[in-house]
């Protein structure tokens, strides 16, 4: 396997950034396609994420460290309409760092109503 360029940070803030100016081709690239999957399900859910949330105006990231053979960062997204928080596995993938897996963790629909 060979090591990707960069660090897995560079690659979350640029895809945490790549979701809030609705750059869709940056953030799709990022995706592996389960993560792209699971992303799907959880705007089909009807439920609260960065999916279904108009107007995502900033983020948070906070890196929960190695587990496994990914590192995690939590990315939470604000909106006119709430918040809700990511949990997004990184690993490396062909020379770059991808988005394996990924995960609700919390939404609050209320936070910046």
């Amino acid at each position: 396997m060979s090591h990707p360029e960069g660090d897995p940070r560079e690659a979350a803030e640029r895809n945490a950034a790549a979701v809030v100016s609705g750059n869709l081709a940056q953030v799709m690239s990022d995706l592996t396609p389960d993560a792209l999957g699971q992303l799907m399900q959880l705007g089909a859910s009807g439920g609260m994420s960065p999916a279904t949330m108009p107007g995502i105006t900033g983020y948070e990231l906070h890196d929960m460290g190695e587990q496994g053979d990914g590192h995690v960062f939590y990315a939470t997204f604000t909106s006119p309409s709430g918040s809700a928080t990511l949990a997004a596995t990184w690993k490396a993938v062909m020379g770059q760092w991808k988005v394996a897996s990924v995960s609700l963790v919390a939404a609050d629909p209320g936070a910046n109503a």
